[in-house]
């Protein structure tokens, strides 16, 4: 019965995969995201939303780069599919930006306390 009640207290909580939350973040920061897809960058230095989720979505795995201007600022692993929505974000640069971006994801979406 507890875990019954701990599953639909954890449907009802509003959850978000890790990879829009950084691609939202990025682009609110003002930055651009390029999505690299294994073979080639099928969206390069973009601030549309919906075109850079699509191209990350059509492959198994995706390596996103975020600028601000002409600096990168960040690099990550996304891998979207079956795997918990924290765990989308497979490895990133480790770097104040970056884990800033993916600490405040953390604080926001935390089921540990269940």
């Amino acid at each position: 019965m507890f875990q019954f009640v701990m599953n639909l207290i954890y449907q009802g909580v509003n959850t978000m995969k890790a990879y829009k939350y950084l691609v939202k973040a990025a682009l609110a920061d003002g930055h651009t995201v390029s999505v690299f897809d294994g073979e080639e960058w099928p969206v390069k230095r973009s601030t549309d939303y919906k075109a850079i989720i699509e191209a990350i979505e059509s492959v198994e795995e995706a390596q996103l780069r975020i600028r601000s201007g002409d600096q990168v600022i960040g690099w990550a692993l996304i891998i979207p599919f079956g795997l918990e929505d924290d765990e989308t974000v497979a490895d990133h640069s480790d770097n104040a930006y970056m884990n800033a971006v993916m600490n405040d994801y953390s604080n926001k979406y935390d089921f540990t306390t269940y």
